[in-house]
């Protein structure tokens, strides 16, 4: 709507009175008897036109006796030339520098051979079967024959692993499946020199020993509705000393809509279940076990601003099906974090606990000098207190610090079996193999991490941890080292050249040592072992000749030589391996 100007309204506001002014002196003038006349005045609305509108001066011209006037101001500008040897350059258009983009392979294959008659090979492949279905194939294998200094009985080893996974894609959902087979064999080669052996004796010890490993299992992830995902996978483990073990373990997971949030409620159900044919030093002896746990995982997430929380509980009933004992478990599950400074800074905290259900297989994996002659059992991990800092210092530096205190009720550490003169005996009964044994053990420890990424070129990671353990029944919290560290760097030094590093610091740790010759008139020593620390140092670079075809050189134990990762286990010193990779599509 238009506004009407102010003198225009006046001149209709003066027009109007002017009029009711004249008619009403009219009509008193008016004699009796005269015939009326009426006249019909119509006042039109008023409706403004575009030329009615004016803009308002931006410097009005202003009437008033205060009105100062300005002071005029006069200037002069001196010049003088000013001596100069700058040339301007010509200005040309700044070009982007971009990198192309590698040609990404289905297939990747290596090969290195090294000094101890070390062995390496890899295949990764992909077969696309259809447009919604693919098959992918990997195939690892390490092997040596031996050499280690120091090792008085046969020290090779062999590792080979195929795994299948065939993976597909429909509108709703997604599927996979997978089937895995893995041979390993190992020596028990740390018994040590002096032992009241012949060489006869001596030359009969057969250290080898192997493990099989037969997996199967699969996994469903939907796009929509309340069902989330689920998995499933089915591992059979066994040795050479008819040990076994069943392994499986199922996980649904479900999502609900609950007002402006969803909260997930994840179950699990896990069982495990084994049998070795005797304990050690008794062969009459067999040792089974079996444990089923079903867990239940409720939580939901939280955002607030820069405060995020993640709340939840699980909740485990454990059955023992050897020694008919059954447990009820409650776990915490809570992490918050707030950012106090955006990406540069924020804290987290957050308390964890959980039922670990301990294998065979995963502790012949960890350690694979431990007997045929295990006693399996989970670990409560009780809670896992912990509160820390991460953020940048820079766009290319970042750090993340974290203190923690552990409770764990049942934690399985490994001990190194004693050494009794007794015949007959097995291959890992002459002080060459270990056990395991439980605590329970609190745990402080610190961490602290750093990540410096200068470009996509260069990137480096380094951090550390400290930690303190208090243990309940044993004498010491054994072979847990309290200082640990890794160093890892990659460098692509040209287009052509790449190199990188990798650096393991294990702290000291503990092992018990008993030797016991009181059967056969000799005494019995019995202390604790200290390892000593050990810096693991790793160095390889890399020739790429091009898209497909690369040349490599390993080295291995740079640094420390023939150290003890596991008490009188020895390791290769210095290890060198050259190999080629290439990369296709079939």
């Amino acid at each position: 709507m238009q506004r009407i100007s102010l003198s225009k309204g006046l001149l209709y506001i003066s027009a109007l009175l002017f009029s009711t002014l004249a008619f009403s002196q009219k009509d008193d003038e008016k004699e009796e008897g005269d015939i009326d006349t009426e006249r019909l005045i119509i006042v039109k609305p008023y409706s403004p036109t575009v030329s009615d509108a004016f803009k308002v001066k931006q410097t009005p011209k202003i009437n008033d006796s205060t009105d100062q006037k300005k002071k005029e101001v006069t200037y002069d500008i001196f010049s003088f030339p000013v001596a100069s040897t700058f040339t301007p350059a010509k200005g040309r258009a700044a070009g982007v520098a971009s990198k192309a983009q590698p040609r990404l392979y289905n297939n990747y294959a290596a090969l290195g051979f090294g000094n101890y008659s070390n062995v390496m090979a890899e295949f990764y492949g992909g077969l696309q079967v259809n447009r919604d279905q693919e098959l992918g194939i990997s195939l690892t294998h390490n092997s040596s024959q031996g050499g280690i200094d120091n090792a008085t009985l046969d020290d090779k080893y062999y590792d080979t692993g195929l795994n299948l996974d065939y993976t597909g894609e429909t509108r709703n959902f997604t599927w996979g499946a997978e089937a895995g087979f893995q041979h390993q064999v190992f020596n028990w080669y740390g018994a040590p020199d002096f032992l009241p052996l012949t060489d006869e004796e001596y030359a009969a010890i057969d250290p080898q020993h192997s493990y099989v490993a037969i997996t199967a299992g699969g996994n469903i992830d939907v796009a929509q509705g309340v069902f989330d995902k689920a998995s499933i996978k089915y591992r059979r483990f066994g040795d050479n000393y008819s040990s076994g073990e069943n392994h499986v373990v199922i996980k649904p997971e479900f999502e609900f809509p609950v007002a402006d949030q969803f909260v997930n409620l994840d179950f699990s159900a896990d069982y495990v279940g084994g049998t070795f044919d005797q304990m050690y030093m008794n062969p009459d002896a067999e040792i089974k076990y079996s444990f089923f746990n079903l867990g239940a995982h409720p939580s939901i997430t939280l955002t607030q601003g820069d405060l995020a929380l993640d709340a939840g509980a699980e909740v485990v009933y454990s059955m023992d099906g050897e020694h008919d004992e059954n447990k009820f478990f409650v776990y915490p599950k809570i992490h918050a974090s707030y950012q106090v400074a955006g990406e540069y800074f924020s804290v987290y905290a957050g308390a964890d606990g959980g039922l670990q259900q301990n294998t065979y297989y995963g502790f012949a994996q960890e350690n694979p000098f431990v007997s045929p002659t295990l006693l399996i059992a989970p670990t409560d991990n009780q809670y896992n207190i912990y509160i820390g800092g991460k953020g940048k210092f820079t766009e290319s530096l970042s750090y993340d610090i974290r203190g923690s205190y552990q409770s764990e009720h049942n934690k399985a550490l490994f001990q190194h079996q004693a050494y009794y003169p007794v015949t007959p005996k097995e291959d890992y009964e002459y002080f060459n193999s270990f056990g395991l044994v439980y605590d329970n053990v609190n745990t402080v420890k610190l961490f602290g991490e750093l990540q410096f990424a200068v470009n996509e070129d260069f990137s480096l990671r380094v951090n550390a941890s400290f930690a303190t353990y208090d243990n309940e029944f044993e004498e010491e919290a054994w072979n847990l080292p309290q200082i640990q560290g890794t160093l890892m760097a990659d460098y692509q030094i040209s287009e052509k050249w790449f190199a990188g590093a990798s650096l393991y610091f294990v702290g000291q740790r503990k092992d018990y040592y008993n030797y016991d010759l009181t059967s056969i008139g000799g005494v019995a020593t019995q202390r604790v072992e200290e390892l000593g620390a050990f810096l693991d140092a790793n160095l390889r670079v890399g020739y790429k000749l091009n898209d497909q075809l690369s040349f490599f050189v390993r080295g291995n134990n740079l640094a420390e030589g023939n150290y003890q990762r596991w008490m009188g286990y020895s390791v290769q010193s210095l290890q060198v391996m050259g190999g080629a990779s290439y990369q296709f599509d079939w």
